[in-house]
């Protein structure tokens, strides 16, 4: 499906802790957890591994330390055909999360960014180049997430920034990407608005499309699905039937997907129709890099 497209990410790489429990804790309290694991993470990694697995030649951009940690990343990204040239090795720590599933497959995560966010914005922009579109999260630091979008802008090249983790950052300050696409909590920390409806959502979007620029605002809504704001009209586009176990990597899936069916085809809606797809499918495994499809998957829901 996807095959002829490049891409590249700059974002976070991490190492995850995964720890299950049938409800999460209050503050002050102790609950018993059900399952642990560890696994390999990072906004950033799992959209790199997302799009390779839909087929596109994907270059990852950031940093590890030069650690176990981060030799097992490496390792990891090149298993799942990402080139990582562009990874520097220097870091203080490589960067950790430590993600709290629920009974119903609800997450809370903690990240520390440790290596992503010495990620220096003169080499990170240096190697946006040769290729169709850049996707770019919140997890490394503010400056080379600016210097990279901004690159990439005098570039042509298609420009999609995931707003996670939730803070206010700095939209104004790398104004027209293409798309903009931050979940419910990030909408609210960008926007202030929480996007608890239709209404609420289009308030939302207008807050965002006024501080960004984007020539789209696509608001990822969990199990509502997701909506569109152009700059005049919403649309919304319904979540497909899923059985959640984990909903840890499902924007990052979502997001993968959505950018590469708008390079593709240079339709949005049917770009965030296919987000939502490649969502539904993520939300039934756990983990994070686990849940990513692979292009055949999706072929065979595109077919049902």
């Amino acid at each position: 499906m996807y095959k002829s497209i490049k891409a590249a990410v700059m974002g976070s790489i991490n190492m995850d802790i995964i720890l299950s429990a049938e409800r999460l804790p209050e503050t002050g309290e102790n609950v018993l957890g059900s399952s642990y694991s560890y696994a390999f993470g990072g906004k950033g990694a799992n959209q790199a591994i997302g799009l390779s697995r839909l087929g596109a030649q994907v270059k990852m951009i950031g940093k590890v330390a030069d650690d176990a940690n981060g030799n097992r990343l490496i390792e990891n990204l090149i298993k799942n055909n990402v080139d990582t040239s562009g990874v520097a090795r220097d870091g203080s720590s490589t960067g950790l999360a430590a993600i709290l599933i629920d009974g119903d497959g609800k997450n809370r995560i903690i990240v520390y960014e440790s290596a992503n966010s010495e990620v220096v914005p003169e080499q990170a922009a240096s190697l946006i180049k040769d290729i169709d579109v850049l996707l770019v999260q919140f997890e490394t630091n503010e400056e080379a997430v600016i210097a990279s979008v901004n690159t990439a802008k005098t570039k042509n090249i298609v420009t999609v920034v995931d707003c996670g983790p939730a803070k206010n950052f700095s939209l104004e300050k790398m104004q027209g990407m293409t798309i903009l696409t931050p979940n419910e909590n990030e909408t609210e920390a960008l926007s202030g608005i929480f996007p608890a409806d239709e209404r609420t959502a289009l308030e939302a979007s207008r807050v965002l499309y006024e501080r960004s620029l984007a020539k789209f605002i696509v608001l990822k809504l969990g199990e509502r699905g997701c909506s569109l704001y152009d700059g005049k009209e919403i649309s919304f586009f319904p979540a497909y039937p899923a059985r959640v176990l984990d909903t840890t990597a499902a924007g990052d899936s979502f997001t993968a997907a959505l950018a590469l069916e708008y390079v593709k085809s240079g339709d949005i809606k049917k770009a965030c129709d296919m987000g939502n797809k490649a969502g539904s499918i993520a939300v039934g495994r756990v983990g994070a890099e686990n849940s990513m499809p692979t292009e055949k998957e999706l072929i065979i829901c595109l077919k049902k």
